[in-house]
């Protein structure tokens, strides 16, 4: 699988209304990597409300 960087603030501000919106969702949080390093999140929600095709993200632009 192919990793690429993606914009944060359109997904932060996705993430923020799906939680504001919803009485429950279970959220789950895994941390990868070394402290003195970088690290990878696997972020998974369960119990979303509607469809999640509102989600759109951008590649993050390359310097």
């Amino acid at each position: 699988m192919t990793q690429q960087p993606f914009e944060t603030g359109p997904f932060l501000e996705w993430l923020e209304e799906v939680l504001t919106a919803a009485e429950a969702v279970d959220v789950d949080v895994i941390v990868f990597g070394q402290p003195d390093s970088r690290s990878s999140v696997q972020i998974t929600l369960r119990g979303v409300p509607g469809a999640l095709g509102g989600l759109e993200v951008r590649r993050a632009p390359t310097i």
